[in-house]
């Protein structure tokens, strides 16, 4: 075989809705595809660049040029290890050079990519995500998606209060709880935490700030449901410290970089007796696709960023020419 070769396109993925979290608002996400080939074989990655994390077109242009790519997909686990120990500020990169890999090798193979990471089960059902929204955006939302087994309500201390009260009015499908660092009182997260026990919310996400893992495990001690890490857990060097304040994990492949990584850190997690959900960070369906791979290892499943954007063109069944021609235009 000829030396595996790289292409990549920069794009911008659209929001249906501008997406707001407690501490950010946007409307869209800036990203690269990337194309790795092999004779007739290809495979496609795909990395995101969010505003409130250090990676951009130029981190993944400094990697790329500072890298050899393997020969083969034989051992992509240990290819992947390798750059992230060499670049370890640049797992978004990295988890493109992951997912396409994989890809390449399902090509190559014929084997998918849960086939070669030896994972069986199906994966759960997606909850869908409501971004912190007027009441009317919210209720467009919820009706709009209401085929959805069940949601995740972005929140924050000022708003939790009108929005669980909204979407009980609108829906009585389950819900979850992501307050991305949006509270700052210990008690007033506790007693929410058992408002929501009472509502059958599976699980609080993020409470406090990322740092703040003395207030987290404080919670945890005292919630009657798990108490999740979302942005105080990157990859699996922070599994450890995670188990001593948070009661589970949500990974995502683009902060742990990449499948290997991603399925590597639920395994271990399963092992520490970790809850576990399997994210995304509103990238389109490459990553989607890909995260549902290894979804089987996790406990829930929050896998609806192909979901949120208007101009997904993996979506539909456009061969690798059509793609390549919209990109390179």
């Amino acid at each position: 075989m000829n030396n595996i070769q790289l292409e990549y396109f920069q794009y911008r993925l659209n929001f249906k809705y501008p997406f707001r979290l407690s501490h950010s608002e946007r409307n869209g996400t800036d990203n690269v595809y990337v194309l790795m080939s092999q004779d007739e074989h290809f495979g496609w990655g795909e990395c995101v660049f969010i505003p409130y994390y250090s990676e951009t077109i130029e981190t993944f242009k400094n990697l790329i040029s500072s890298i050899q790519l393997p020969e083969s997909t034989e051992n992509i686990a240990g290819f992947i290890k390798e750059t992230i120990q060499k670049n370890p500020h640049s797992n978004f990169c990295i988890a493109a050079l992951d997912i396409a890999l994989h890809n390449l090798k399902t090509s190559i193979t014929g084997k998918s990519i849960s086939e070669q990471l030896n994972i069986q089960g199906k994966p759960k059902d997606t909850s869908f995500t409501i971004g912190i929204s007027s009441n009317i955006e919210m209720e467009q939302k919820i009706l709009e998606n209401s085929n959805m087994s069940y949601y995740k309500l972005k929140v924050n201390d000022i708003e939790i209060k009108r929005i669980t009260d909204l979407f009980s009015q609108i829906s009585t499908k389950n819900f979850t709880i992501d307050a991305n660092q949006g509270f700052k009182d210990r008690n007033e997260a506790l007693n929410w935490s058992y408002t929501l026990a009472d509502k059958g919310v599976f699980y609080m996400e993020q409470p406090f700030h990322k740092d703040d893992f003395e207030s987290h495990s404080w919670l945890k001690a005292r919630s009657p449901i798990p108490i999740i890490a979302d942005e105080s857990f990157q990859g699996y060097s922070d599994l450890e410290k995670i188990y001593k304040s948070f009661d589970g994990i949500n990974l995502k492949v683009m902060k742990c970089g990449g499948l290997s990584e991603g399925a590597a850190c639920l395994k271990r997690a399963s092992e520490m007796e970790l809850k576990s959900i399997i994210g995304c960070m509103s990238e389109s369906s490459v990553v989607i696709n890909a995260s549902k791979q290894i979804a089987a290892l996790a406990d829930w499943v929050d896998l609806d960023g192909n979901l949120l954007i208007t101009n997904d063109l993996f979506a539909s069944q456009k061969s690798n020419e059509e793609l390549i021609q919209i990109l390179r235009s």
